[in-house]
């Protein structure tokens, strides 16, 4: 398979778009990607990203992709499992120590920094944002963990409808859960949560 085969492939199977991360990772040179992106009429969307004129921009891809030690939690997590039903309109990510890739505050975005290493890694998986991509974003019982670890500073209907939504899938992990909230020593304050909620019927 040539170059132009194989960033044609990458550009169907990411749905639409293709990154300089992409064809780094193949071991193709920047120059053939920029013949690709001018014979294809891409679109810039930022800076080592381009997309097909057709391609819906996914805000929560592009931003991940400019800052990529950003992991998607508290609030867009929710939103991203299913777990709320307001659409935020912000992104809400958390980075670890020390990662600080713009200077001051960028509008539309609110970030945690996690000054643990272990559980900074605890819990990143892959979900879909709803336009077709995926994104690192924290499971449901660590996004469960950091709002209970946080409730005072978290909005309560929020809280509370997130908690009620976890406990009402059946693909929730309570053991896992639990094993979270050790790593994050918080496992007294989830258990005493989960032990009202899975006992309570719901309203």
């Amino acid at each position: 398979m040539n170059h132009v085969e194989t960033m044609e492939r990458i550009l169907s199977s990411n749905g639409g778009y293709i990154t300089r991360r992409d064809i780094d990772e193949k071991g193709i040179p920047s120059i053939y990607l920029s013949r690709f992106v001018a014979s294809h009429a891409l679109r810039q969307i930022e800076r080592g990203f381009y997309a097909s004129q057709e391609w819906i921009v996914d805000r929560y891809v592009v931003f991940q992709y400019t800052y990529p030690k950003y992991i998607y939690s508290f609030n867009s997590a929710v939103f991203l499992h299913g777990l709320g039903d307001i659409l935020p309109n912000y992104l809400e990510v958390t980075g670890p120590l020390n990662y600080r890739p713009f200077p001051k505050a960028k509008e539309g975005v609110f970030t945690h920094t996690n000054t643990r290493n272990d559980t900074y890694h605890l819990g990143i998986t892959l979900v879909d944002t709803g336009l077709g991509n995926k994104v690192k974003a924290y499971d449901m019982e660590k996004t469960l963990c950091d709002f209970i670890r946080n409730k005072e500073k978290v909005e309560f209907e929020t809280y509370v409808k997130a908690i009620r939504s976890y406990t009402q899938r059946k693909e929730k992990d309570v053991n896992k859960l639990m094993q979270y909230a050790k790593a994050m020593r918080i496992e007294d304050k989830v258990r005493s949560v989960m032990e009202i909620l899975l006992n309570c019927p719901s309203n």
